[in-house]
């Protein structure tokens, strides 16, 4: 089990290592610097926090978290519409992509088995291609 352990360490820090992080966390130091940005997102975690808080209560106000959901949304918009934020969202999607990619791998070594893409028949003559 020692040998599982320490190759595991290995791929960690080979991800760590990885073009794929190093750009998402630029992008994220960058984001974090970014007042407006770090406003925003702060912002959007504290609304989240309340509305989780409220769903647990016994009682929770239908309106207060219907207000919540909105004042949410609206901050994910601003969110959205700030480019250090959607760099940040590209590059924790392409750094995602990447432990997909090596959870396939790990599949396939484990069961021989290769799991199909969302939407993916198995048959590659009508494919553009696995991405």
């Amino acid at each position: 089990m020692d040998a599982v352990f320490q190759k595991t360490r290995e791929l960690g820090r080979a991800l760590m290592e990885s073009e794929a992080y190093l750009k998402m966390k630029a992008a994220e130091d960058k984001a974090m610097a970014n007042e407006e940005a770090a406003r925003a997102m702060g912002e959007f975690l504290e609304k989240r926090g309340e509305l989780q808080a409220m769903m647990q209560s016994e009682n929770p106000d239908p309106g207060a978290m219907k207000r919540l959901s909105d004042e949410m949304d609206e901050a994910q918009e601003r969110l959205q519409m700030m480019d250090d934020i959607v760099a940040l969202t590209d590059a924790r999607n392409a750094f995602n992509a990447l432990i997909g990619q090596i959870n396939q791998v790990l599949q396939f070594i484990v069961t021989g088995e290769m799991q199909q893409p969302e939407g993916c028949s198995g048959s590659c003559a009508s494919c553009s291609g696995c991405h």
